[in-house]
């Protein structure tokens, strides 16, 4: 009588995952992890574009050109000391883009991964229930309980573990960094507001014009500490909202999941 109960259980929970690794966007762990994702994927965006203006400025600047006649002829860049500047910046700015293509990757591969969680879910049911109504769990064979451990623990890892590691990472991320995150985002945009204030530059008289060039190299050279400071604060968020986070709570529950099953 237990086993048939068994195995009415694991068959009836065996049809679910089915269910479920056919439509994988009816788990609403996976739908909330694509949905932060999506929202570190804009975050992100909005980073790179910021930087991607002050890295044009700091180029642009570097180019301006003061031409000699007096005593030699030929033309000088007075502003090429803003090079380390720009090479930080630029470099900042595709570590900055390789997390978004990151992030656009993994929330992408979600449901992908939970549809074979759950039909390795149900693989595992199915041999737990076959095994229950032909010999009881206990009689079967090894080799078969085996490859239902198997299959049952990595389809909890991928259709369960996965998301729901996604989602409690980069929620607790959020509310651990929200402080560190507004203050670094403010500070880049408060140099990229400077620079975004010279793209006009070129309707000025040339006198003008390498005034405010002037002072603008002076203000990025004095903000450069602020600068890598909070790009670089921005990118460490990121990386641990998304992958540090979810990784240490994937192990833990699957930790957690094994002591379980032993027990």
């Amino acid at each position: 009588m237990r086993s048939a109960r068994n195995s009415l259980l694991s068959i009836v929970l065996a049809a679910l995952c089915l269910f479920l690794a056919a439509t994988p966007k009816q788990n609403p762990l996976v739908t909330r992890a694509e949905a932060y994702q999506g929202e570190i994927a804009l975050a992100a965006g909005a980073t790179y574009i910021s930087l991607r203006a002050i890295n044009a400025f700091l180029s642009a600047a570097q180019e301006v050109q003061i031409g000699g006649s007096l005593v030699v002829e030929g033309s000088v860049q007075p502003l090429k000391w803003l090079e380390p500047v720009d090479d930080t910046v630029e470099r900042v700015s595709a570590a900055i883009f390789a997390v978004a293509v990151l992030t656009g990757v993994l929330k992408i591969s979600l449901a992908p991964v939970a549809s074979v969680g759950f039909a390795l879910l149900a693989l595992a049911l199915l041999t737990r229930g076959g095994c229950e109504v032909a010999t009881g769990w206990h009689r079967a064979p090894g080799a078969l309980r085996r490859l239902s451990g198997v299959c049952g623990g990595l389809g909890f890892a991928f259709a369960i573990a996965l998301p729901l590691a996604f989602v409690l990472g980069v929620w607790g991320g959020d509310v651990l960094t929200a402080e560190a995150a507004a203050e670094a985002n403010a500070t880049l945009d408060m140099i990229s507001d400077e620079a975004a204030k010279l793209v006009a530059l070129e309707d000025q008289s040339w006198r003008e014009s390498w005034d405010a060039y002037r002072g603008a190299a002076r203000f990025f050279w004095e903000q450069a500490d602020d600068l890598l400071t909070a790009t670089l604060t921005l990118v460490g968020i990121f990386l641990l909202r998304m992958v540090v986070l979810p990784m240490v709570l994937l192990v833990a529950l699957w930790a957690a999941a094994r002591r379980l099953v032993a027990a």
